[in-house]
């Protein structure tokens, strides 16, 4: 019995260890060359160096491209592969801006492409904004992720594929499309091993020859789980 809850406490660890983040408060993209840093290709958008209006410089992505063409920003050398893609009927178009603390997408249409690990929850994490955004979802658990405006609760998904889509078009048209992101993760069962370890004291048992974790009346695997 020892030997197996050491076992289950090791793939608890393996699980933390494995899971991947990306925190915009730590890796700030507020320039383009600090954008670039995390692509091994030149993004099909174009990238613009500008300020704020309270002096604080970001990033603005812009569609400029012609015919229906597919933009696409790929940070396949970042903590995570997030790609943005967008297509558009028209030119100069921005339709993403990367500040120093969080990211933020402004345009109908577009998209935030996340690969992952079937099984792998993803979790999101807004900066509270005045504006909601609804993003359409293929690959995952659900076909409808809300972001309400004027929260910084995390909203989650669990990958059904290994390639995941947040689409900002929105399926019922009824919210604006603007969203600020300050952190992306993802990991296995993430969202489960942290509602096991926080609130109230766990409890472990042994059903059909299986560890059980009992935590507020939620059972729970040794991967943490919902069972």
């Amino acid at each position: 019995m020892k030997k197996f809850f050491l076992f289950a406490a090791a793939a608890l660890a393996a699980m933390t260890i494995n899971a991947a983040e990306w925190d915009f408060n730590k890796d700030t993209l507020n320039t383009v060359d600090a954008v670039k840093a995390f692509c091994t290709m030149d993004p099909t958008f174009k990238l613009v160096d500008a300020t704020s209006s309270d002096g604080f410089p970001y990033v603005k992505v812009n569609y400029d491209l012609s015919d229906s063409e597919v933009a696409e920003l790929d940070f396949d050398n970042a903590p995570l592969a997030i790609k943005f893609t967008y297509k558009n009927s028209s030119a100069k178009t921005e339709v993403l801006k990367f500040y120093g603390s969080y990211i933020q997408m402004n345009r109908k249409g577009a998209k935030m492409i996340i690969t992952c690990t079937a099984g792998d929850v993803i979790r999101i994490t807004p900066k509270s904004y005045s504006k909601a955004c609804e993003f359409k979802v293929t690959g995952a658990d659900k076909e409808i992720l809300l972001i309400d405006k004027n929260t910084a609760e995390p909203v989650s998904v669990t990958a059904t594929e290994d390639v995941v889509e947040f689409d900002t078009s929105s399926p019922t048209g009824s919210y604006d499309q603007a969203c600020q992101i300050v952190k992306i993760e993802v990991g296995a069962s993430a969202q489960g091993i942290e509602d096991l370890f926080s609130g109230a004291k766990a409890v472990k048992t042994v059903e059909n020859g299986q560890l059980v974790i009992i935590k507020n009346g939620v059972k729970f695997n040794a991967l943490g789980t919902k069972l």
